[in-house]
């Protein structure tokens, strides 16, 4: 029974912690990649301004958004700029509860200014991160938990740098010591619904094209869903390939939700499935224009890494990367710097040893424990004396920037140091450091640690610790853990009940219709847009290429295009789309349609102005009219000859309308349309 309550109750605490960095980092990406656009969606000079958008969805949908707050582009930089240090705050995990809460609402606002914009990637990520809320993400690989675990050992000599004891299980529980992950409802939620992401979106892509293996093959042949990187691989693939993907990525949507709650072989089966996840989600992102879709689940694949795989890795040490690093043991800054590094030492490839003791070297052994072996010769009192020496198991010696370096490629993730070791960097990583070496009596007294040259206390007392440790936590801290606890769990049954209410709603799952929602659930779900759309080329990828076209005219009687820059004409054969990307495609996927009629004047304004070439270029790009178009070209069956036909709609005009001169040429085609001898 415990197995089981710990694989479906409770997630590790470094898989927490992992997942708060790329998940972070995830967040960052998106909102540069907004932040582009910052005055097209999201200043009143765009294509939606706030009354205007407060006006149409009156009445119509929830929304909610602190962006509505924020009217004028200064504006909107500000508050993107805020939404940045939100993000970078949550990835590093400074007071992580609040920046993860705050980050919820950051992703939530960017998503409801404008609806028009929205897609299943945005609907996983809130999810995502709504429901690891609830959740100690903080509590490993953060500035929190690192705060904590210095306060908690108080190391002053290398043999308590070397001491690598850990709490027990029990202790980090009862005390919440970095580590601690509780058992809770949040996390049978969180996997139910990265299950049911994947699941969804599988049921409902099945159109012919995923049966017959040429979902990819049309997806990529579409403007809207190929991303730059898909564009590349749909020429340099040849259809065997694409069909080997697309029935691969179907396969995977259907193994990840059974892999995450087999009862069986745990460390494999979530190891397998977090390995597919990032599969999974690296083609989506990569090849596909389907904004966090992809990214949000590869980023959420730690979240299902099991202790024991941890474990295994904490325990995989390797001669070659371990070191000793010999440190000035009375400089206060030195101390600081080994100790945060042997936090950072997850497979305890590092030794520390002073500088006052050079009779021998200590060197860790595979078990753990430390031996003593004699010193190099080239090690000198004076050596010391200059600079942190790194030695490794072979004896060589690295000083001043080589040292530091040595010591960053024992850590995890220490390949990002390689770059370090080039000529011209390392020198002047060399020149750094003796900056800082000549300085660091007055840096350590800067930051409040012990000044060179002061006398380190008895060895009796410098063991690291803090006194004995408590029998437990006071009876009030108890009893307030408990009751926080239970409302923790009680809005985690809610926002659950939410989720599945929705999902159910949304998706063609079997026994859908018995699940209830009402108008709570139903709030709880769209307010913060958990809207879990999981249709994502679904019920097959469109069979024919679409976009926009302007037929504008400047006030000199030009004509332009302004979401191209260039004359207006149905992309010619060998003329590239405006490839604006995947806010761009979705905004104007969804302006063209009947339901969103009610914003089509705000984009007629906006397109009047110049569009989004405009900026700073004034009077010249303003429009004193244009027609707006909606051209389709289908996409040839593969192997068959491609077509020059095309249909076109007019949507709606401004002003006094266009040149009417628009070219009758059809579509860029593909090289791989045109190569029809290419081998399958």
């Amino acid at each position: 029974m415990k197995s089981l309550r710990d694989h479906f109750l409770r997630l590790d605490a470094r898989s927490l912690g992992l997942f708060r960095i790329t998940f972070g980092l995830v967040l960052i990406a998106d909102l540069f990649g907004r932040w582009r656009w910052v005055r097209d969606f999201y200043s009143n000079e765009g294509v939606l301004p706030n009354h205007n958008h407060i006006f149409n969805l009156r009445g119509k949908q929830q929304v909610f958004s602190l962006l509505h707050a924020f009217s004028t582009v200064g504006e909107a930089h500000f508050a993107f700029s805020l939404a940045l240090i939100t993000y970078v705050l949550f990835l590093i995990g400074y007071r992580t509860r609040v920046f993860h809460v705050l980050s919820v609402v950051v992703l939530v606002s960017l998503t409801s200014r404008n609806v028009l914009l929205e897609n299943a990637g945005n609907y996983a990520a809130i999810a995502i991160l709504a429901l690891t809320a609830f959740l100690p993400c903080g509590s490993r690989f953060s500035l929190d938990s690192l705060r904590a675990s210095l306060s908690l050992r108080d190391e002053k000599r290398d043999t308590a740098l070397n001491d690598r004891s850990r709490a027990s299980e029990a202790e980090i529980a009862a005390e919440r010591l970095p580590g601690w992950s509780p058992t809770s409802l949040a996390a049978l939620a969180v996997l139910l619904q990265l299950a049911l992401i994947y699941l969804c979106t599988a049921l409902q892509q099945r159109g012919e094209a995923w049966r017959d293996g040429t979902a990819f093959y049309y997806a990529l042949h579409a403007e809207r869903l190929a991303s730059d990187a898909g564009i590349w691989l749909r020429d340099a693939l040849p259809l065997g390939t694409l069909r080997g993907l697309t029935f691969g990525t179907w396969a995977m949507q259907l193994a990840i939700p059974a892999l995450l709650f087999v009862p069986a072989l745990f460390r494999w089966t979530r190891g397998v499935a977090a390995a597919l996840m990032v599969v999974h989600g690296l083609i989506l992102g990569l090849f596909f224009d389907l904004g966090l879709f992809g990214w949000a689940l590869a980023a959420s694949a730690p979240l299902v890494l099991p202790g024991e795989l941890w474990d295994v890795y904490e325990r995989s040490w390797s001669e070659g990367r371990a070191r000793t690093l010999v440190y000035d043991a009375d400089c206060g800054v030195c101390l600081l710097l080994a100790r945060l590094v042997k936090r950072l030492d997850l497979r305890e490839h590092l030794t520390f040893q002073g500088n006052v003791a050079l009779d021998d070297l200590y060197v860790r052994n595979q078990t753990g424990a430390t031996e003593r072996v004699p010193m190099p010769k080239e090690v000198t009192p004076e050596l010391v004396e200059r600079t942190a020496l790194a030695i490794d198991r072979k004896g060589r010696v690295y000083t001043r920037g080589a040292a530091v370096t040595e010591g960053l490629l024992a850590l995890p993730g220490g390949w990002l140091a390689w770059p370090l070791k080039l000529p011209g960097v390392s020198h002047l990583l060399d020149a750094l450091y003796d900056v800082v070496a000549a300085r660091r009596h007055r840096i350590s007294e800067l930051l409040g640690q012990q000044a060179c040259g002061i006398p380190l206390p008895e060895e009796d007392d410098a063991d690291g610790g803090a006194g004995p440790a408590p029998d437990g936590p006071a009876p009030a801290v108890r009893t307030a853990r408990l009751a926080l606890g239970s409302l923790r769990e009680a809005a985690v049954l809610v926002v659950l009940a939410a989720m599945l209410a929705q999902t159910a709603k949304e998706n063609p799952l079997p026994g859908a219709a018995a699940i209830p929602q009402g108008a709570v659930l139903a709030g709880v779900a769209s307010w913060p847009r958990m809207l879990a759309k999981w249709d994502v080329m679904a019920p097959e990828p469109p069979r024919s290429n679409a976009l926009m076209v302007i037929d504008g005219q400047t006030r000199g009687s030009q004509p332009l295009d302004p979401l191209t820059g260039e004359e207006p004409r149905l992309q010619p054969a060998g003329h590239p789309g405006a490839r604006l990307g995947q806010l761009w495609s979705d905004y104007l996927d969804r302006i063209r349609k009947p339901e969103w009629s009610d914003y089509q004047r705000a984009f007629r304004d906006y397109l009047a102005k110049g569009g989004p070439l405009a900026s700073g270029e004034g009077r010249e790009t303003a429009l004193s009219g244009f027609d707006a178009y909606w051209v389709t070209a289908p996409t040839p069956a593969p192997g068959a000859p491609a077509s020059s036909s095309f249909e076109r709609e007019k949507l709606f005009s401004h002003s006094r309308g266009g040149m009417g001169k628009l070219g009758e040429r059809g579509l860029p085609l593909a090289p791989s349309l045109l190569r029809q001898g290419k081998p399958n």
